[in-house]
């Protein structure tokens, strides 16, 4: 696993530079950025006893800019993130709450439209993102004298984990940048891969002891992020 994140990272690192270098006759500009997300899942009806629920994060990266118009501009950028996804299991009278905690890296490409607004410029692109998952881990489970140690949702039982480490999908954010460099920005992000790869298996190892499971159906859960954050353009 460290080996290909390792890889993904410095293909991330070559791409921009090789970017840079066919992009000599444009303007390029550099900045960091950094913010608050708040995640979820969005889950198929089939999960029937299971919801989840909003909870805060934080993410932080960098950009880069290529100017290939005053009016639009082409953003890679490298985000690294923290999301807590709060779990809410229900069955009968029942309910027992968790969260997972995943630990991430994502490379959105945006066509970015921009036009200036007062002495700074207003922005808004939309366009793909790759991402992978490092950890993704649940809090301790506890119910009455039930406890079980934190579930790892990457672990492997018979090539399968409960989780998809991978992800793709669409991202958009608008946002404003003053004349000293600083911006304001707020974001979008919904996955378009399936998350779910054997989570069944690992949720009915929980739901199973308070007598209850779930159906025999096709799950689906889908990444949905909203970030809000602040950057700087070198």
């Amino acid at each position: 696993m460290k080996r290909n994140i390792i890889a993904i990272v410095a293909t991330a690192l070559m791409g921009m530079t090789a970017v840079s270098a066919v992009a000599q006759t444009t303007s390029l500009n550099y900045g960091v950025k950094a913010g608050v997300n708040c995640s979820s899942m969005i889950l198929s009806d089939d999960f029937n006893v299971l919801k989840t629920e909003v909870k805060p994060g934080a993410d932080f990266g960098g950009f880069m800019r290529i100017n290939l118009h005053e009016n639009f501009a082409i953003q890679p950028e490298l985000e690294f993130y923290y999301r807590g996804t709060g779990i809410k299991a229900e069955a009968g009278p029942v309910s027992l709450e968790n969260k997972i905690n995943q630990w991430g890296m994502q490379i959105p490409v945006y066509a970015l439209g921009k036009v200036e607004l007062g002495k700074g410029l207003f922005y808004g692109g939309v366009g793909p993102y790759v991402g992978v998952g490092f950890s993704a881990k649940t809090d301790e489970i506890e119910f009455a004298v039930f406890k079980k140690d934190p579930i790892d949702l990457y672990e492997q039982h018979n090539d399968k984990s409960a989780l998809q480490r991978w992800d793709v999908g669409v991202a958009c954010q608008l946002g404003y940048e003053f004349a000293n460099g600083i911006q304001i920005n707020a974001g979008y992000k919904y996955g378009f891969i399936n998350q779910v790869d054997d989570l069944k298996s690992t949720v009915n190892d929980v739901a199973s002891r308070f007598g209850t499971s779930l159906k025999d159906d096709a799950y689906k859960a889908n990444a949905s992020v909203f970030t809000v954050g602040l950057g700087y353009r070198f």
